[in-house]
């Protein structure tokens, strides 16, 4: 092997094992060129989807035609990335006839702490994220692209074509985004599978909220009904009263006439009996 064949084979070997690197805030990323340049650019045709679990949100089990996507790769190390979160979440939610999805591509930790920073994100971070444990999905997207900084989003058209593809922080990535949200509609899997992203939370407290309105309702019902029954109970109850009084009076009268007669008699009686 000549010295110059050696140099080159070490070149080639120092550029497949390039580290993913964070971008800087603001970067926009490698230009992603186009289809004729014989790598991944915009007017390819997205690759497939291959994570290994969902992390957070509905899973996404391809890429349906009909349906609009922004494959993000990110990862919790990575200071851009954590950037972007509250900027994606705004978009999904502005654009709910889209697919957003955030792979982390370049844990170094392992799936634990990917979980524990989904969990702590919360509600700021409303859309789903998988997890690529063996980095296939980062292959086979970034590295055909020759993207080596993060965070890095593709997005892909309703016909499963990729129409840009660069940093989401990006001042031409909105745009981009709103394209393709046209004409967009969610696959019906997507509809009727598990709980939203941000929006079950959103629903519990609403749900509850109606509950406790409901139940607030009902107990001032309650409230009113007993109220009601109780006056109706003292109205009966005065009402007896009043006829208990009336025949006690008639009883009185019938009785104190009667007492009367015998009282005069008795009385009589008893006063004329010395």
């Amino acid at each position: 092997m000549t010295t110059r064949t050696a140099i080159a084979s070490l070149v080639a070997l120092a550029l497949t094992c390039v580290p993913t690197m964070a971008q800087s805030e603001g970067s926009p990323g490698t230009p992603a060129g186009d289809a004729g340049s014989g790598r991944l650019a915009a007017g390819s045709k997205a690759p497939a989807l291959s994570v290994d679990e969902f992390i957070k949100g509905k899973p996404v089990e391809g890429l349906s035609e009909g349906t609009a996507y922004v494959v993000e790769f990110w990862a919790t190390w990575c200071p851009p990335c954590v950037k972007s979160i509250p900027h994606l979440t705004k978009l999904q939610k502005k654009h709910k006839n889209i697919v957003v999805l955030g792979v982390a591509g370049s844990e170094r930790s392992g799936k634990d702490p990917l979980e524990a920073f989904v969990k702590k994100q919360g509600s700021k971070m409303a859309y789903t994220v998988a997890y690529d444990a063996d980095r296939s999905m980062a292959s086979a997207w970034m590295q055909a692209a020759g993207q080596n900084g993060i965070p890095c989003a593709f997005i892909v058209d309703t016909k499963g074509m990729i129409s840009w593809i660069g940093n989401p922080l990006a001042e031409e990535f909105d745009a981009e985004v709103a394209k393709v949200a046209k004409g967009s509609k969610l696959p019906k899997s997507a509809k009727s599978s598990g709980k939203d992203s941000d929006g079950s939370s959103d629903s519990a407290s609403d749900s509850d909220s109606d509950a406790s309105k409901d139940s607030s309702s009902s107990s001032d019902s309650d409230q009113d009904s007993k109220k009601d029954s109780s006056s109706d109970s003292s109205s009966s109850s005065d009402s007896s009263s009043d006829q208990t009084s009336s025949k006690n009076s008639s009883k009185g009268s019938t009785s104190g006439g009667s007492s009367r007669g015998s009282g005069s008699t008795k009385g009589g009686s008893s006063g004329s009996t010395p």
